[in-house]
């Protein structure tokens, strides 16, 4: 018997630079695969437990805004990604 794990690829927010981005996955990327997160950044899969990212990151406001356009969610004028202040992201100790 096996052990089946099961992912939810709307749940997988690839961390670049200290920020949840957003991806259209249409399956598993390998490690070494390249993918495009929905604010256009272009980055190399790696993988790595999800308590060594975690603490640091912060949401990729370009992603969400392209994510709630896509789904027909609504977004508030003060969107960080409309107003063009979106906070940097936070650095390692």
């Amino acid at each position: 018997m096996t052990a089946q794990i099961m992912v939810d690829l709307e749940r997988v927010h690839p961390v670049v630079d200290g920020r949840w981005h957003r991806a259209t996955l249409t399956g598993i990327p390998g490690p070494g695969e390249v993918i495009t997160t929905l604010c256009g950044r272009t980055e190399q899969v790696e993988y790595l437990p999800y308590s060594s990212a975690a603490p640091l990151a912060t949401i990729c406001w370009d992603c969400d805004l392209e994510y709630r356009a896509r789904h027909g969610i609504a977004t508030l004028p003060n969107h960080p990604a409309l107003r063009g202040t979106v906070p940097p992201a936070p650095r390692a100790k």
